[in-house]
């Protein structure tokens, strides 16, 4: 799976107690940052510091993580899935598109799909949240994440 994430938009990554996540990166991992504390989740560079296995220790809730490498910073969003959890991940930078498809269409919003980005587009006519975004009318999202809409997970 390929997140292409937009920059300084936030990332909610969905770990298993049973699973190692790992996330791969195009440049060095320099350092990271996790929110919480050393006993609730594993963290291990790997793959000449281009990789950062995560694995949780704990069921529960867990904080963020900054991931600084050599080209940009990441910020994640740690939530718990024994369902629908990420396993291996390569890391891209995002861009705006313009030539996009559409993806899904309801009657509360839509969303567009390009090759780097997604266009969420909101029909309620009142302000939604989208992965932490105050969307009014139309907003770029990072493509390939998981979208979560007003807290429900919708894509991904």
């Amino acid at each position: 799976m390929t997140f292409y994430i937009l920059l300084n938009q936030i990332t909610t990554l969905f770990l298993s107690l049973n699973l190692l996540t790992t996330l791969t990166f195009d440049s060095e991992i320099q350092s990271y940052l996790y929110g919480g504390s050393p006993e609730e989740i594993f963290f291990q560079v790997t793959n000449n510091h281009r990789t950062l296995a995560i694995k949780p220790k704990l069921e529960g809730s867990f904080s963020n993580l900054l991931v600084i490498t050599k080209k940009g910073k990441y910020y994640f969003d740690l939530k718990h899935s024994e369902k629908e959890p990420h396993q291996f991940v390569e890391v891209k930078d995002g861009m705006m598109n313009h030539a996009l498809t559409k993806k899904i269409q309801t009657k509360e919003y839509e969303i567009l799909e390009g090759d780097h980005s997604l266009l969420f587009i909101n029909h309620k006519g009142v302000e939604v949240v989208v992965n932490g975004i105050r969307v009014k009318a139309r907003e770029y999202l990072s493509k390939g994440v998981p979208i979560l809409y007003e807290g429900k997970r919708i894509l991904n």
